[in-house]
Formats: C-alpha cells, structure tokens, sequence
C-alpha cells in the first residue's frame, strides 16, 4: 500500500475532491495532434467546399432553384400525397412527474378504504396519525393498510413539502420493523430519487441485495448517499484501491464521522485490526451500514439491544438457530413477520437445551407431532401447553394464525376445544362444523361471523348493542366528518378495551362500523371479547 501513503503526504484538497467524484483508473492515452496528416505522411485531405450549412444560398445555386414553389400533388378528394416515407413530425411535451405521496402497494379497494380518506386532514397532522401505534393486533393490521395503500395524499399548498408524505409512510413502516412493506413501496416510487434510494440502501443492508444496489450506484452517481456508502460499494464490487483513495479524501475533508472513519479504516485494511480493542457502540447510533461493517470487520452485534428492524438481519442463514428464533420472535410479537416463518423456524432443528426459546420450539413440534395424528387425546393437552408457553411471552397472535388452521375443536377434550375455538376466532376464521354448546361462547362465535351476540361477558354486554341496528350506509367524503382523524380516533378507543374500558372500546367499534368497516370491526370486536378470557390460565388436562 506504498502508493496509499504517498497520496496521504501528497494530496492537495484539490486532488481529493476529484477523487470523491470520481475513482475509477482511466487509460492512458497519447496526445492528439492538432495535424495528425502531417505526422503520418499520409496524403493530404481533399479541399472542401466554402459553403456551410447556414450560409446564403450561393448564386450559382440559386438560378437552378424553381422560382415559385411547386404544389404538392393531391388524390381525386383534395387530399395531399406523400412524397416520401417520412415520418410526420410528432410534438412532445414532458409529462408531470409521478406524485409518490399518493403510490402504495395495494388499491384502495382492497384496503376497504375510501380512495379520499386523506381528504380535510392537514399534512402535519396526516404525518403524525402515520405514528399510531394500536395494540390490538386487528387494529395494528388497519393502520397498516392505511400506509401501504394508493390513497389521495393529504392537501399539500408548499411545493418544497412535495414527498414528505411518502417519505413519512415509508420511514413509519421502517420503525414498525415491516422492512418487507416498505423497500416494496420504495420499489414502486422507482430508486433514481436520491431520497428513495438512500432508504432502498438501508434496507438492502438488513434483508439483503445491497450488491444490486452498489451496481446501480456504480451506474449513477449522483444518488448516492454519502462518501461512506461509496466507500463500502466499491470494496464491495472489487476496487479496493478507488475505495481507499475516497476513504482517505473523505476523512481529509472531514466529510466522515469519526466513529465511521475509524470503522472503515478497519474495513479497508486487515491490519488496523489486528490486535486493536474493540470499537465501541453506541445503539443510539446505529445505522445499516455502521451494522454491516461491524459484521465486516469481526465484530457483528446482537440485535436484541438494537432497535426492531435490525432483527431482520439475524433471519440470515448465516446467523445461529437461537438468533434467527429470538429475532423471528421478536418481529412476529410486532406484527410484521409472518407466522408460518416462525412456524417453519420452530420446527427447523431439535432443541439444544431447555428454558426460553428453546421450550417453545419444543412446545411447537410437540403440538405439530400430535396434530399430524390426528389423536384429540393427544393434541388437547400438546394445544394447552403451547399456548401456556407462547402466551406468556407475547406470541398469542403468532400462535393463533399459526396453528388455528390445522384445529377441529369438535374433535379435542371439553377444555382443549374451547381453546381452539377462541384461538380460530382470535385468528378470524368463524367457519365451525359444529356449533359449541356453551353459550359464552355460541355469543363469541356469532360476534365473529356476524351475528347478534348475547351479552354473557363485561365485553359482550358494551359491544352486542353496537351490531344490534342496521348496517350503516357508506361513508362519502361530503358528508363533513373527515374520515382519517374518525378512524385512527376509533383505533385509539378500541384499544381501551385490553384496559377494561369496554364502554369506550364500543364507541371507537361503533365508529369503525359507521365508517363502513365492518369486517374490521367484528374482528377487532371479537378480540376484546377474547383477550380476557385468553388471560386466564388454561387447566392442564393430563397427559393420556
């Protein structure tokens, strides 16, 4: 690295900010000359005529042009024949960019959402319903949709404010730890928006295919991030040199910070790191690519004190079996991993030890064991056990999508087919082969499927009243009650429910109702009902 050194004693800034534009090697050329025929011998080029495009219409040529312009021959009707195959001239004119603030993933239709549901809601105050948060896991579904959805954007009077609302929705979807959702909605908005492609890099750097990324990069320039993206795209694609030379212009002109100069400086040269201590960490501070060189340079970091979506990067095959089931957990607890990859991760390998984790894989392969039997003796308390174990830690919404399918509660104990009716109800499958004979819970199953439930419960007795009148009609956008503030109101009260404040989660039931969602509203209904009755713990049936 002789040459690396000569530059740090030798460069000017000069020099280094034209290595921050550009690193790549040029080929050597020799010098033009300005007469190149002199030098060769070769002979001399033919003399050209005076004239130039521009210049008057030389005299000579003038006499030979026709005096008057000659018609353009016309068929029988009047109507001009072409004298050539040309092509007819084509205005153009450039068409207004696309407005990412209104694109999404899904329609508004199959959000069931009005396509003016943004309509009357300033822009500051649109951004901040982004931040909601709802506890129920029906609620946090909506809100989501509500994000990923092509909606007319909130009214926007500055110019300069023009994709805030589309940077917010992807930011939000980013905090909430749904990676997938949003590089999806960034991917849509297309990556030569340098704002889009800085978040598309984060993304890359934590599910993968940042390699694709650094290509495009390579291709257009000017969307990159910053110098240490740079930097990292091109180890990554092989020029180790250009990477250094931008490394050390980088840290000349003070355009890194420290705690990332030092990194790269790791990064780039083996020999920084050998025997050095460790680099400190600051969570607080983290970001994507600060992850990914740690990783690099061999020190990787535990997700679990980082913040969610960092948990993303542990689903890698290259991280361990504990890892990828705690970070699984962890993301499926926040509603944003699908249940049957933490289904599949349960199952993927024995338990190595007890306690944690490892006793609810266990559980879980217990309870795929006896279900593949078919036995109800043996499934009911298998069932009872897993639940036991998922619920106390936070995975009752997990366990439910995952496991309810394969359930027939007509087929299991007394105890165990309660427990598998409210956990298909919980997960909104209402489809029964029979009906259950305690009336708790024929009240639960007719909430759930739309019917008129028995007020035989504190949650049932405030909700039945709400489904007891006629559908209400559909919501239009002139009827003076701005649709977002109503529903993300509605969100907030039904979440007083899980406080026992049924009286107020009726209200905000009742206003998801009139605003026309009322398959949201049953299932949100329903997990009121059920969310105390699943706190209580389960009798243990013994084993057979």
């Amino acid at each position: 690295m002789i040459w690396i050194d000569r530059l740090r004693r030798t460069a000017t800034p000069a020099l280094l900010l034209a290595v921050l534009g550009f690193a790549s090697p040029m080929a050597a050329q020799s010098p033009l000359s300005a007469n190149d025929w002199l030098k060769s011998g070769t002979a001399r080029p033919a003399p050209s005529t005076a004239w130039r495009p521009g210049d008057p219409v030389p005299p000579d040529a003038a006499r030979l042009r026709p005096t008057r312009p000659i018609a353009a021959p016309t068929d029988r009707e009047g109507r001009q024949i072409a004298q050539d195959a040309l092509a007819v001239p084509v205005g153009t004119s450039r068409l207004k960019a696309a407005d990412s603030d209104g694109a999404g993933v899904i329609s508004a239709r199959q959000a069931g959402l009005a396509e003016d549901f943004w309509a009357g809601t300033a822009l500051d105050t649109a951004i901040g319903m982004l931040r909601a948060s709802p506890a129920l896991p029906a609620s946090r579904q909506l809100a989501r949709r509500v994000i990923e959805a092509q909606l007319a954007p909130p009214e926007i009077d500055d110019p300069t404010r023009q994709g805030q609302f589309f940077a917010a929705r992807v930011d939000q979807l980013f905090r909430d730890g749904a990676l997938p959702s949003a590089r999806v909605l960034l991917q849509g908005a297309g990556p030569d928006n340098a704002d889009s492609f800085r978040r598309l890099f984060d993304l890359a750097l934590l599910l993968g295919g940042e390699g694709q990324l650094c290509t495009h990069m390579a291709r257009a320039p000017g969307i990159v991030p910053d110098q240490a993206a740079r930097i990292y795209c091109l180890a990554q694609v092989g020029d180790w040199q250009a990477a250094a030379l931008v490394h050390h212009g980088a840290a000349r002109l003070g355009l890194l910070p420290e705690g990332l100069d030092a990194i790269l400086t790791r990064y780039l040269d083996d020999g920084a790191a050998d025997g050095a201590e460790p680099l400190p960490v600051t969570p607080t501070d983290m970001t994507p690519l600060m992850f990914r060189l740690h990783e690099a340079i061999g020190q990787p970091l535990p997700t679990g004190d980082l913040p969610l979506p960092y948990a993303w990067a542990d689903l890698d095959q290259r991280a361990g079996w504990k890892a990828q089931l705690e970070a699984a957990e962890r993301l499926a607890r926040a509603g944003v991993l699908p249940s049957d990859v933490l289904h599949q991760l349960y199952g993927a390998q024995s338990p190595a030890a007890s306690g944690g984790v490892w006793e609810r894989a266990a559980a879980v392969q217990a309870l795929d064991a006896a279900i593949a039997t078919g036995d109800g003796a043996r499934i009911g308390p298998a069932l009872r056990l897993a639940f036991q174990r998922l619920e106390a830690a936070g995975l009752r919404d997990a366990f439910a999508s995952m496991v309810a399918p394969d359930l027939a509660p007509e087929t299991l104990p007394p105890d165990s087919a309660r427990l598998a009716l409210w956990l298909r109800l919980w997960a909104g499958l209402t489809e029964v082969s029979e009906s259950p004979d305690e009336p708790l819970d024929a009240a639960l199953l007719a909430l759930a499927s739309g019917g008129q439930p028995q007020p035989l419960s504190p949650a049932l007795g405030a909700l039945a009243p709400v489904f007891a009148g006629d559908l209400p009609p559909a919501p239009q956008s002139g009827d003076g009650m701005p649709l977002a503030p109503a529903q993300y109101g509605s969100l907030a009260d039904a979440d007083a429910g899980l406080q026992g404040d049924f009286t107020r989660a009726a209200r905000g039931v009742q206003m998801l109702r009139q605003l026309g969602l009322i398959a949201d509203a049953r299932r949100i209904a329903t997990q009121i009902a059920l969310d105390p009755l699943l706190k209580m713990p389960p009798q243990t049936e013994p084993a057979p």
